[in-house]
């Protein structure tokens, strides 16, 4: 669908809402699962959303693979067909398709930045960098001053998808939750709350 102009908000560049399902958190969230939606003025919403064909497992946290469900998802683990939205890549193709679908945006998300070290690990892996503004909007410490501005009692932290509730969004359904694409459209849902009641 064609996004409105917002009255209020004057957009001056595409917002990328981001989430990465990664091999690990720390040292370096290493991405092996990408979506990203972009929402521009009075342009259709585009969409991007890869699985990595061969992601290094070599350093990987089994945390991270256990709660992102990697095995199970996974079609070179599964021994299943891609989903039919999903593309495979390359690190490199990867790298090279999200530093255009990225240019120019400022991205979104609940942890954006989390998301940007991501792909930004993976974009310098390959001889690129990152051409989103440094600057990203964090759902959770805008949801912090929406509630506190209404007098509503806020403790830091807390939960994201507690944050999101209190501001009537909910969070993804269980097999939705910590998948790339679920969590970037539950970040859509959530900006479009935050958002609307300023209209």
């Amino acid at each position: 669908m064609n996004l409105p102009r917002h009255p209020i908000l004057d957009l001056g560049r595409p917002l990328v809402f981001v989430d990465t399902e990664t091999t690990m958190l720390e040292p370096t969230p290493s991405p092996w699962e990408i979506a990203l939606i972009k929402h521009a003025p009075e342009q259709l919403e585009d969409r991007f959303h890869i699985m990595l064909r061969d992601p290094d497992l070599s350093d990987a946290s089994p945390d991270s693979l256990r709660v992102n469900r990697f095995y199970e998802r996974h079609p070179h683990w599964t021994g299943t067909a891609a989903p039919a939205d999903v593309a495979l890549h390359s690190s490199r193709d990867a790298a090279q398709a999200v530093e255009v679908f990225t240019a120019g945006s400022v991205l979104v998300g609940s942890n954006p930045d989390f998301d940007a070290r991501a792909l930004e690990w993976l974009l310098r892996q390959h001889g690129l960098r990152p051409r989103w503004h440094h600057h990203t909007i964090n759902l959770v410490t805008w949801t912090y001053a929406r509630l506190f501005a209404r007098g509503e009692p806020v403790t830091i932290p807390t939960s994201s998808y507690d944050l999101s509730r209190r501001v009537h969004v909910d969070p993804p359904a269980a097999e939705d939750a910590h998948t790339a694409m679920g969590d970037a459209l539950w970040t859509v849902r959530w900006w479009e709350s935050l958002t609307e009641a300023q209209r």
